[in-house]
């Protein structure tokens, strides 16, 4: 793979650098990753020291918040960081210049707008969410730190943006000499792995073998779904990131689209009625899966095989489910179109030949789970306040902000009990390890060059356990938190009293956490399915009344970003065939919405042509649904009506008749299959006759 990439700068040497050792303890790329986290280490510390900061230790700790295996991933964080960090000051100083002398009032106030930055970061992804999660522990860094010296929260603010800034400088600086991995070839290469899936299940829907299960293909589309994280990251790499990243999504959506036609084509050749002559056009049509010239080709070539389809048998032209059959297959290689000419409008930096028509990937919200972490957060964090204001020792304040950074930060993740467990791990171990470097090693040098070989180990092993999922937690409370723990000064206090003084408070800061994480109000994944269950329901009810939302991208990526929230929830339950069955249940309804969604979209653009319009109309009425059996009768009689009008009509508008056709029958074949799940969670509404459609 050839990706022509303007600003691309590497350093050939750094490259072949690397150490190989087991791959299941160490993950590729272990080594230039840790390297490049310690050299940004040294040189945030040695730059801190060098301006005479107050607290050197928190450039070192930004870095390790930092602290990712790409290159994108670091500069996105970086900005994000920026940003973050200058909205949570300025609420700092807000809140300060307001209550800075009822200490109770304050900390309410931190408390407050951290459960709000919690609430939105839980909503938001990416790190869109870290910033959020950032503006709010920020103020409590800031605010608690001079909780005791109101006076001095500007000077505290200055140094706090100063610190970060040179944690930034530094990452980004390291990064960049290093030519370390970068977000885009992932990008690409991701791109092209999951293309290659998708037209192998094509081919495979065309051809009638088997295809994978729903939950198979939902993992696929979730897989699909989560490149927009790697499109975020690539925005900073990339200086024509606008026209590149376009085709990436118009790609995405392309991608999503073409897995829905291959589950309809596979279930249409397994259940529906379609003639051997049809079935041969198709083939032929689609040959060996390579993408058409043009979508305009793909339409013209099966309104054709629409036109002639059993015109020396049957008078009446094609049965509904061919029709659903030709639509769905001109829909699939008009996005293999799409996709391919997305990959290659983001590879060479060109506008893309042919887009799909909207590009906008949305995912499922639930605010139920983001209440639920704000209000983690703030009885977790009023708790520890309260022990502080209880206790009327000045130096537990420092605890609270320990308290602040991890409970925000682990509003944004299922593994709330994880966040816990590292903090409870993860602590205990910064200090341990701590105390070695402060009374065994330090004490042995005095300059820059010896405390950046000290920390060698501290740094590598934090970065390692970073990389690995099952400690990730554990390695960013240990790397994080070590050098607060360290106090690493301009001064280095060696005194034990001190440094036991300050460790107890981090270590009751750690036990705080665990119990706000893993005994309050924890996440429960029945309870999260549960929720998922109930919006597909609401949206479905709304679509039978035909309010629902309009089909596009926005709705297929939600539709399928829903089914893998489900398989994540299934995941932590146990094994069984019950939550297969919930699986299966789940995504048929909620593809039924879709369906009815897609279905009144082309109908409306069908009401647009004369010829037609009545039956297009009818047919549009015909999908608000109050009943089952009755709605089945009459989408089905709307259907055909409008299948045999439509079969003079010329090149476009045939096509046009066609999609809403197509979509009907989908839409009855899922109305059929989930009869009995509609009437028994009750989705039915109630008739409305002050409606009317047109």
């Amino acid at each position: 793979m050839t990706i022509k990439h303007p600003a691309a700068a590497t350093v050939g040497f750094w490259k072949g650098v690397g150490v190989r050792l087991p791959q299941g303890v160490f993950p590729p790329g272990w080594f230039l990753f840790c390297l490049r986290t310690w050299l940004s280490v040294v040189l945030a510390l040695a730059t801190a020291f060098w301006l005479q900061l107050s607290s050197p230790g928190a450039s070192a700790v930004t870095v390790m918040i930092l602290a990712q295996p790409l290159r994108g991933q670091v500069l996105s964080k970086a900005v994000y960081r920026l940003v973050g960090t200058f909205v949570g000051a300025f609420v700092a100083l807000l809140l300060t210049a307001c209550f800075n002398q009822e200490r109770g009032i304050f900390l309410g106030g931190v408390a407050l707008w951290l459960t709000f930055c919690t609430i939105i970061g839980t909503l938001e992804k990416d790190f869109r969410a870290y910033a959020a999660m950032l503006s709010g522990y920020t103020v409590a860094i800031v605010g608690i730190s001079c909780i005791d010296n109101p006076a001095s929260v500007f000077t505290v603010t200055i140094n706090r943006v100063s610190d970060i800034v040179v944690g930034i400088a530094a990452t980004a600086a390291v990064n960049d000499f290093f030519g370390s991995p970068t977000a885009w070839e992932k990008l690409a290469a991701n791109l092209h792995r999951t293309a290659n899936m998708v037209r192998r299940i094509a081919r495979e829907a065309i051809a009638g073998h088997g295809i994978p299960d729903e939950a198979a293909c939902a993992g696929l589309a979730g897989e699909i779904i989560a490149l927009t994280t790697q499109v975020s990251y690539a925005k900073t790499e990339l200086p024509d990131a606008h026209i590149r990243l376009a085709g990436a999504r118009s790609a995405m959506v392309a991608l999503l689209e073409m897995l829905s036609c291959s589950r309809a084509i596979a279930y249409v050749l397994r259940q529906g009625e379609v003639s051997g002559p049809v079935l041969t056009h198709i083939r032929t049509a689609f040959g060996d899966g390579t993408p058409i010239a043009s979508p305009r080709q793909a339409v013209a070539d099966l309104e054709d095989l629409a036109r002639q389809a059993h015109t020396t048998e049957h008078a009446q032209g094609p049965t509904l489910d061919e029709a659903w059959l030709i639509e769905r297959s001109m829909a699939l290689l008009s996005d293999a179109r799409w996709a391919v000419d997305g990959i290659d409008a983001f590879e060479n930096g060109s506008r893309a030949r042919t887009t799909a028509p909207d590009l906008k990937i949305d995912q499922h919200h639930d605010v139920i789970a983001a209440l639920l972490a704000g209000l983690r957060t703030l009885v977790g964090f009023s708790i520890a306040a309260g022990l502080c204001i209880i206790s009327d020792i000045p130096a537990t304040y420092t605890a609270l902000s320990q308290v602040a950074i991890i409970l925000t930060l682990a509003a944004t993740t299922y593994n709330a009990r994880g966040y816990g467990m590292g903090a409870l791990i993860g602590t205990p171990l910064a200090v341990l390890v701590a105390a070695v470097l402060n009374f065994g090693v330090l004490p042995q040098g005095a300059d820059m060059p010896f405390l950046a070989m000290a920390i060698i180990p501290v740094v590598f092993a934090a970065c390692l356990l970073l990389m690995n999922p099952k400690t990730a937690t554990i390695g960013f409370n240990a790397g994080v938190f070590f050098f607060v723990i360290l106090g690493v000064a301009n001064q280095q206090n060696y005194e034990p009293s001190a440094f036991i003084d300050r460790n107890v408070l981090y270590l009751f800061a750690a036990i705080v956490i665990f119990i706000s994480l893993v005994l309050l109000l924890p996440p429960s994944a029945n309870k999260r399915r549960f929720r998922v269950a109930i919006t597909i329901g609401h949206d479905l009810r709304k679509q039978f009344e035909g309010h629902g939302e309009q089909a596009g991208s926005a709705l297929i990526s939600r539709h399928y970003d829903r089914l893998c929230r489900i398989l994540e929830w299934n995941s932590y339950l146990p094994a069984n065939k019950a939550k297969t069955r919930v699986f299966t249940r789940l995504s048929s309804l909620d593809e039924l919405n879709v369906e009815l969604a897609r279905a009144r979209r082309h109908l409306l653009r069908a009401a647009t042509i004369p010829s037609i319009r009545a039956d297009a109309e009818a047919a549009y009425r015909s999908t608000i649904i109050y009943n089952i059996d009755a709605a089945l009768y009459r989408m089905r009689h709307k259907a055909r009506l409008l299948l045999e009008h439509s079969a003079d009509l010329p090149h476009g508008q045939m096509a046009t008749a066609l999609a809403a056709v197509s979509s009907m029958v989908g839409a009855i074949r899922l109305l059929e299959h989930n009869r009995s799940a509609i009437n028994l969670y009750d989705l039915l509404p109630i008739p409305d006759q002050r409606w009317r459609a047109f």
